[in-house]
């Protein structure tokens, strides 16, 4: 099969091996199950807010409706310890969200929603009940996107689309959360995938996975082969992709499927007529198609550059400080990432809670190298995979020179680091020419 990529990017030829730094232990999950209370924000995704509809001293159960939106561009969150409710504050998250939180205290009885049970008709369910369950399941893109799921889904039927895309490649150093997923249940991220197709009603499902995945390979091709004759009316495949990061980009998995560009702002639904879904997405519907369970909890990576990593369920609200306390030394750490080593947010408060979108914590534990001036090797250049100058960008904000910018197009940085890891100086480029970025596209818009 031939093995697709994007230019460009970090490939392990250069040096910087990523597959081998992803040490982590073949074990059953951890999982956090009694945090002491969580802190459940009523923004974790693209779009509108929900409004708390508990107050204070209200008892809950996991899996109940704590925030609804107000529109259709919203995404429903649920309760996910049962307790009572302490506190309904405005917070703001590390990515800059300011929204109100409902704070559940953990009564430590784990008792369940009652609309949470196993279903008997599952494979048996209509195109509208699926529908109805996605926009009430509170999913939206788990693999850091947070676009709400069900509004990604009604935009592909408005343009038609004949593809889904499940992005299986987890590029990112460190990262692992997907691939517990398809290595441990391949059949239910399929089955999810499949409940979204039809939803979709498109024609094709492709399944997105780097070759360096052997395990993971082996067990999406057996979900498949098992599962095709069910669906006689889709055609079902695998897709290889060499290694190489940020390959799970949404760009540059398009770029290299299609030899299409898709810059910000682009549909791809519209451009490639194609959907694209994380495969974390998908396994989170097929829970709720099998047992009416919204998305209350998700896996996390714990991993850092001196550190075995664990994949961890966490319920949603759950403090990273709650977590860390589960890793020896973890508070002694350079840096702490709320995401993944590349493309999370560094944070300097341990209080900051797991979210829908939140793939990982990544404990940085290595001294940073010294920060010197830019040598113009070039490195970052051509480390960049959306064609950016990293080092002339960089200069031109450090000298004041904001209105240069647009005319070297900064508003097509997707932050994924690259830039910053290549960097011999040890020049924080992305997070400078990011910033940079979002303002740019703010300024657009207005």
């Amino acid at each position: 099969m031939k093995k697709l990529s994007f230019k460009k990017g970090i490939m392990p030829k250069d040096g910087l091996d990523f597959v081998h730094q992803r040490k982590f232990l073949r074990e059953a999950i951890l999982e956090v199950c009694a945090p002491r209370e969580v802190t459940i924000p009523m923004k974790q995704h693209i779009g509108t807010a929900c409004d708390p509809v508990v107050s204070v001293g209200d008892e809950v159960a996991m899996g109940d409706l704590i925030g609804v939106p107000a529109d259709m561009f919203g995404v429903p969150v649920h309760a996910s310890i049962s307790g009572t409710v302490t506190q309904i504050s405005t917070i703001r998250l590390p990515n800059k969200v300011s929204c109100k939180a409902v704070t559940i205290k953990n009564d430590l009885r784990r008792r369940v929603s009652n609309s949470i049970q196993p279903r008997k008709n599952a494979s048996q369910l209509s195109l509208r009940e699926l529908t109805k369950l996605l926009w009430t399941s509170g999913i939206c893109g788990m693999g850091g996107e947070g676009e709400p799921t069900y509004t990604k889904c009604m935009r592909a039927v408005k343009r038609e689309v004949d593809t889904l895309l499940v992005n299986c490649t987890q590029s990112e150093p460190f990262l692992a959360c997907d691939l517990h997923h398809i290595r441990v249940d391949a059949n239910k991220v399929l089955q999810g995938a499949m409940a979204l197709s039809g939803i979709c009603r498109v024609k094709q499902v492709i399944f997105c996975i780097e070759d360096t995945w052997v395990d993971e390979i082996e067990a999406i091709n057996k979900a498949v082969e098992e599962t095709r004759s069910r669906y006689l009316d889709r055609k079902i495949s695998v897709q290889l992709f060499k290694t190489r990061f940020p390959q799970g980009c949404q760009q540059l998995l398009i770029k290299a499927l299609y030899g299409v560009e898709l810059p910000l702002g682009t549909e791809m639904e519209e451009k490639v007529k194609a959907v694209l879904f994380n495969a974390s997405t998908c396994f989170a519907f097929s829970e709720m198609i099998e047992k009416n369970q919204p998305l209350t909890s998700r896996i996390v990576t714990i991993s850092g550059d001196t550190i075995t990593g664990h994949n961890v369920l966490v319920p949603i609200g759950t403090s990273v400080s709650e977590i860390l306390e589960r890793v020896p030394g973890a508070h002694t750490a350079q840096r702490i990432v709320w995401g993944g080593a590349m493309t999370g947010v560094a944070i300097n408060r341990l209080d900051v809670p797991i979210i829908k979108t939140t793939t990982a914590v990544t404990i940085i534990r290595k001294f940073e190298p010294p920060r010197m001036n830019c040598i113009h090797c070039g490195a970052c250049v051509h480390a960049c995979p959306v064609n950016l100058t990293p080092n002339l960008l960089n200069r031109l904000i450090e000298l004041g020179k904001q209105d240069q910018l647009p005319a070297e197009s900064v508003e097509q940085c997707i932050a994924c680091g690259a830039c910053s890891y290549v960097c011999p100086a040890g020049i924080e480029l992305s997070t400078n020419i990011a910033k940079a970025a979002y303002r740019a596209r703010r300024s657009a818009r207005q």
